[in-house]
């Protein structure tokens, strides 16, 4: 810990260690700038509220503390206690630019449009510099939005961002903002004419990369993630930016070295999507324990998501302890909007535990949740030739190709005709697959592995194979 945030640390434990009211506490001005620059990037609003009531207290001339509460009471929507708060502040800033540029602020925030015109119509005639015309520009956009004039707010977010390249809330509304849909084309244009000019602007190419993930351009979206990450390697959004990309690109190894670098900073925060993200990549490797690590703590986030439970059904599934795994596949279940995959997978754990009517139950569940569901109407079928059903299985079976078809149902009939030794009308029925599937033919080896090595089967193989 370097010397900065010792001095800080000591100071967060004077304040917070003092008496509740913190009447015995005494603090200069640099000490409470450094306090609430603290609380407020902790988004510990109700603390940075009670710090700069303190620092007014204290320092009552100060006009520093008085923006810093009607910043907090903006972002709480407390609408009449920013205005009294400005109206002090205007009290002992009458003049202050940064005061009336939150004045400005506040007035659009809260839809006051006529007061916030004449305070932008003030500035105007009074800031210098870009960085200052693009805020107003920015806030001009707004004003434009709220009037549903929404073809000159775009081209006013665009100017604040032509002004300064690097000015975030205008960035922010124009690939957020719904009503700029029609526009998204010229956003690109936009993007790309500023990395022309500045190929090394960081912050460009990170909303760049937003656009291309809203368009579904994983892959264009990936490089400028991660000429982002590149041009500013401490920021660490870039960094789950680029590894949720890789996630969903499938490069998993690659994705859990930049989740990794994620979780190094200090600003990185814990959330349920990125456990769950790296107990997939995880899962996907085969590192099993590494992954039922993640997916714990994305239960300690957020317990009611039905998919955190199925992955671990499918980890201890994995690693054949099924009655762990039938339990998590119960907990998937009981909450909201889980799949049928949830019932199968309980099924086929009450199954390999020799549990019929339990699996059957989670099997009946799951199709009726999906009736095309072909995974679960070949599991259902196999258990009922484990339990000597064979008539019933075959019933289901020829049942359920009368009403549809497709890859996973016809290899898997041929799959439950062998297991039950009609062989004729299983190589029949492989014809007619191989006929129409013959891309996923590995459905059936990979169901009965012993077929490999049959030389019948690998004949009709080899009729369907490709030729070339």
């Amino acid at each position: 810990m370097n010397k900065k945030n010792e001095k800080l640390k000591a100071l967060l434990a004077r304040y917070e260690n003092n008496d509740t009211d913190n009447d015995g506490i005494f603090l200069s001005e640099e000490e409470f700038d450094e306090l609430l620059a603290h609380y407020y990037e902790q988004h510990d609003y109700d603390r940075t509220l009670e710090v700069a009531d303190l620092a007014i207290a204290q320092h009552q001339f100060s006009p520093e503390f008085y923006k810093w509460k009607v910043l907090i009471h903006k972002i709480n929507l407390e609408e009449e206690a920013a205005f009294t708060t400005l109206e002090k502040l205007n009290t002992y800033a009458p003049n202050d630019e940064e005061a009336l540029m939150l004045r400005l602020e506040v007035l659009v925030h809260f839809g006051h449009r006529e007061p916030a015109r004449s305070v932008l119509e003030r500035l105007r005639t009074s800031v210098r510099g870009d960085a200052k015309f693009s805020l107003l520009a920015f806030f001009d956009g707004l004003l434009l939005m709220q009037e549903f004039r929404f073809e000159e707010s775009f081209l006013a977010l665009v100017e604040a961002v032509q002004l300064d390249p690097y000015q975030e809330p205008a960035l922010e509304e124009l690939i957020n903002a719904s009503e700029f849909i029609a526009y998204r084309k010229r956003l690109l244009k936009l993007f790309k004419k500023l990395l022309a000019k500045d190929p090394f602007n960081d912050l460009i190419w990170y909303y760049t990369g937003l656009w291309y993930d809203d368009d579904g351009n994983d892959f264009d979206a990936l490089d400028a993630f991660a000429n982002a990450r590149s041009l500013k390697s401490d920021n660490p959004i870039y960094d789950l930016e680029y590894a949720d990309k890789l996630f969903d690109l499938d490069r998993y190894e690659l994705a859990l070295k930049a989740y990794t670098a994620y979780f190094e900073s200090d600003k990185s925060e814990d959330s349920y999507e990125t456990f769950m993200r790296v107990g997939r990549s995880y899962q996907m490797l085969g590192h099993l324990e590494k992954a039922k690590k993640a997916f714990f703590r994305a239960i300690e986030l957020n317990g009611d998501m039905y998919d955190i439970f199925q992955h671990l059904g499918e980890c201890f599934a994995a690693q054949q302890k099924w009655g762990i795994a039938a339990y998590n596949y119960g907990r998937a279940v009981e909450r909201e909007a889980h799949t049928p995959d949830c019932w199968l997978g309980l099924g086929l754990c009450h199954a390999a535990m020799n549990e019929a009517k339990e699996a059957e139950f989670a099997f009946q569940k799951a199709l009726a949740m999906d009736d095309r569901y072909s995974d679960a109407t070949i599991a259902y079928a196999v258990l009922m030739v484990e339990q000597g059903e064979e008539v019933r299985a075959l019933t289901l079976i020829n049942d359920t190709l009368e009403r549809y078809e497709d890859a996973s149902l016809i290899y898997g009939a041929v799959a439950i005709h062998l297991m039950t030794n009609r062989r004729a009308e299983a190589l029949s029925l492989l014809n007619s697959a191989l006929s129409e599937y013959y891309e996923s033919h590995e459905i059936l080896t990979d169901f009965l592995p012993d077929l490999r090595s049959d030389r019948e089967i690998e004949a009709i193989f080899q009729l369907y194979r490709p030729r070339g």
